[in-house]
């Protein structure tokens, strides 16, 4: 039996949300390195683009999580997927955490005030929905075939 039975798993609302905030946070980090070009690593009060301050570690980061959603996107087995959607989530939970007390100026969020708060807000969001929505979806298909 393969990873895409009668599950439903090639259909999980999972995949489609880890890729596009994937393809989101792979692209704002690569257009990052147009402010930030490749001076200022980690200060804390580095270039801004579209308003929200930046410095190449950020650029980095947003790289790396967007490349990890990418692959998660394609994965065999769609609980891979949602769980990675919640590791991503929770880790944008604890960046809006930090962020909001002003403990994140090594990615540049040096205030409480910072439009990148409500930015990682946004995005532990839309993480822990396609995470939870996919995997409710799962439970459902697997119930639906007596599993």
């Amino acid at each position: 039996m393969s990873a895409y039975s009668s599950s439903g798993s090639e259909q999980n609302i999972a995949r489609p949300i880890a890729l596009v905030l994937g393809v989101v946070y792979l692209a704002a980090g690569v257009i990052g390195f147009a402010a930030t070009g490749f001076h200022g690593f980690v200060t804390p009060h580095g270039d801004t683009f579209l308003g929200f301050p930046i410095n190449i570690f950020h650029n980095i980061v947003h790289i790396g999580i967007g490349a990890i959603l990418i692959v998660a996107s394609r994965l065999p087995d769609a609980t891979m997927t949602q769980g990675i959607l919640l590791g991503v989530g929770i880790l944008y939970v604890a960046a809006t955490l930090l962020g909001f007390l002003g403990k994140l100026p090594i990615i540049a969020v040096t205030t409480a005030g910072n439009p990148d708060n409500y930015l990682h807000l946004v995005s532990a969001a839309v993480a822990l929905f396609g995470g939870l929505a996919g995997a409710a979806q799962q439970r459902g298909a697997d119930a639906a075939f007596g599993r």
